[in-house]
């Protein structure tokens, strides 16, 4: 028996690494038929079945997802929703009904890796539901509102005629993602490892939780993270955080909230608690060492609460709803427990406060369902349209002074023969004796070109820019900005501090034509240069920084673990002669600032990074 167990475990490993006849097959009948005689043999044992079923998929996506294709959905226009019908594939393989009690050792064990997405989490973020009147849009937006999510991977939605000419039934197919992810994280003295399920129990919740060390300090960092999505369907996420960082600093985050998901929401809202105490370096100046500044301790608690409605400018009858009028308010409380001595803070930027805001937004939103943008041969839904947004206010500070806020914000994103388009310019202040007082002037936006089809791959060019500029902000050296977001220079001190700044972005992305062994690699590049300065100093004249970024997405239909990224980004100098340094996998493709074209909650216009 053990001889037996160990020739299937050997043949095995050897037919599913071995490389010549999958190398070599010219074509795709050829490669399905090498798998489907892989798929034949591991019947033969558990231990090949196993393999099997922890390696490998039955089929291709695209034959999983495979129904019948129908050119006019408007014919089922006014029909009614008989029944749902859902079938969901795991990616470990979907299941089998006809599987012999003795087979299922096997899949149980599989699913202790992961966990099949429920049927109600699916039909939890689907915009029908039976007896409904078909209606194609809300069709369309589950799609993708499923597509969102991160437990999700493939999802394709048809209607089925019925013997009935006045109903009809609902086909779901969702594939799902692999929601057991790894972190893994090197930059100069710090590692990081780290553990996400994006699928907790099947229910499509996410559970974070990472740790890191810095072998040169000896301190650590940590942090968990449990986020609700879609709570009884009612589209409100749930999350609470905790976080301890290297520093010893302590982070509780508590909120809910209801997004305008879609150009069909009605209603949005959502609250939030949040306590953290730090101990914070005060910047003296902007060009000082940060390991010279004097530090504070700084404990705060607030509360933020928002809410709004929104008003559809199409007729009620209408099929396709793109422009809404949005009306939102908000209110937030942030209070200072503890905070710097008067010695360290002379102009007294570290002050409770209460913000009161309104707006009203203009939105048209739209969405193109495009390929090969970000991810291979995966759709990806693109927001083109328009937006416009008036926001008033006041901030109310606990000495009892008082500074009226007003603010404006636009955005356009378009698809055109020379590629996308998108943009947003906001501008927003404070008023200080009907002066102008702590303004901000920000400009995102992002251009990718159409596919240009070479020799060996395909390429999409992206394009995008940062510009932020403050005027008469507070005299504190605290009211600064500085570079180190997430989509901008990450690895530095984020005491590097500046008035304004701009950052420009160029990338690559390549889909190579030709695959090896079934992968299929989808290299990338990426060059940032940006530039920060204060007052009296033209802004491209100060320091220019650099970040030059590699990557690649690695993509096989066939294999259970089917995409991952790898990436490594290089800085040559860091800020106050720290020299230059490296970032393993700390960058992915999809950094680049995008304007969703949705009405959100209430906000002076983000300066502090």
């Amino acid at each position: 028996m053990k001889k037996k167990l160990l020739y299937n475990y050997l043949y095995t490993l050897l037919l599913l690494f071995l490389c010549t006849p999958l190398g070599h097959a010219q074509n795709k009948q050829q490669r399905d038929s090498i798998y489907t005689k892989i798929e034949t043999f591991s019947k033969k044992g558990k231990v090949s079945k196993f393999f099997y079923r922890m390696l490998f998929r039955n089929v291709p996506d695209t034959v999983m997802v495979t129904s019948k294709n129908l050119e006019n959905l408007k014919q089922f226009q006014g029909k009614h929703i008989r029944k749902i019908i859902f079938t969901s594939f795991d990616p470990l393989g979907y299941n089998n009904e006809a599987l012999s009690k003795e087979d299922k050792w096997y899949e149980d064990f599989g699913n202790r890796l992961h966990v099949k997405s429920k049927n109600f989490a699916v039909r939890s973020y689907l915009l029908f539901k039976e007896n409904d009147i078909f209606n194609e849009q809300k069709i369309y937006e589950s799609e993708r509102l499923l597509r969102d999510t991160r437990f999700i991977n493939r999802v394709k939605i048809l209607p089925l005629s019925t013997d009935h000419p006045d109903s009809l039934d609902i086909d779901v197919r969702v594939i799902d993602s692999w929601s057991l992810k790894p972190l893994a994280n090197y930059s100069g003295n710090k590692f990081g490892v780290g553990l996400t399920e994006t699928n907790f129990m099947g229910m499509g919740h996410e559970v974070t939780v990472q740790y890191q060390t810095n072998f040169k300090t000896k301190q650590n960092y940590s942090i968990a993270r449990y986020t609700a999505n879609n709570i009884l369907g009612t589209y409100i996420n749930g999350q609470i955080l905790g976080e301890k960082d290297f520093d010893n600093n302590e982070n509780i985050y508590l909120r809910t909230n209801r997004e305008f998901f879609s150009p069909l929401t009605r209603w949005g809202g959502g609250a939030s608690i949040q306590y953290y105490k730090r101990t914070i370096p005060i910047p003296l100046a902007p060009d000082i060492n940060p390991t010279n500044f004097p530090k504070a301790l700084v404990k705060v608690h607030n509360e933020d609460v928002w809410g709004g409605y929104q008003f559809r400018l199409q007729n009620k009858n209408a099929t396709n709803i793109t422009d809404n009028i949005g009306v939102t308010a908000r209110f937030l409380n942030y209070n200072y427990m503890d905070s710097p001595s008067a010695d360290l803070d002379p102009h007294d930027f570290f002050r409770s406060y209460n913000l009161f805001l309104g707006a009203v937004h203009y939105t048209q939103r739209k969405f193109r369902v495009m390929k090969n943008v970000f991810q291979y041969q995966l759709p990806e839904d693109i927001p083109y349209g328009k937006s416009l947004s008036i926001t008033a206010g006041t901030r109310r500070d606990k000495n009892g002074s008082s500074y009226p806020y007003a603010g404006i914000a636009g955005g356009f994103g378009a698809f055109t023969k020379y590629g996308y388009f998108n943009y947003k310019l906001q501008y927003g202040s404070f008023f200080k004796e009907e002066n102008n007082y702590r303004s901000t002037l920000r400009f995102d936006g992002t251009f990718f070109s159409p596919l240009h089809d070479w020799q060996f791959a395909k390429v999409r060019h992206f394009f995008s820019h940062t510009l932020v500029i403050g005027n008469q902000r507070n005299p504190s050296y605290s009211d600064r900005i500085n570079i180190s977001a997430l989509d901008e220079f990450p690895r530095y001190d984020s005491n590097y501090l500046g008035k304004n700044k701009l950052i420009l972005r160029y990338q690559s992305q390549f889909f190579i034509k030709n695959s090896w062994k079934n992968f299929q690699f989808n290299p990338y590049y990426t060059v940032a240069l940006g530039w920060l300065s204060n007052e009296n100093k033209f802004l491209l004249r100060s320091t220019i920084n650099t970040k030059i970024g590699i990557g690649v997405l690695i993509y096989n239909p066939y294999i259970a673990f089917k995409k991952f990224q790898i990436s490594l980004v290089y800085y040559p100098k860091l800020p106050f002669d720290m020299g230059d340094a490296v970032e393993l996998n700390s960058y992915k493709n999809h950094y680049l600032p995008f304007n969703n074209f949705n009405v959100e909650e209430p906000t002076i216009v983000n300066y502090s990074y």
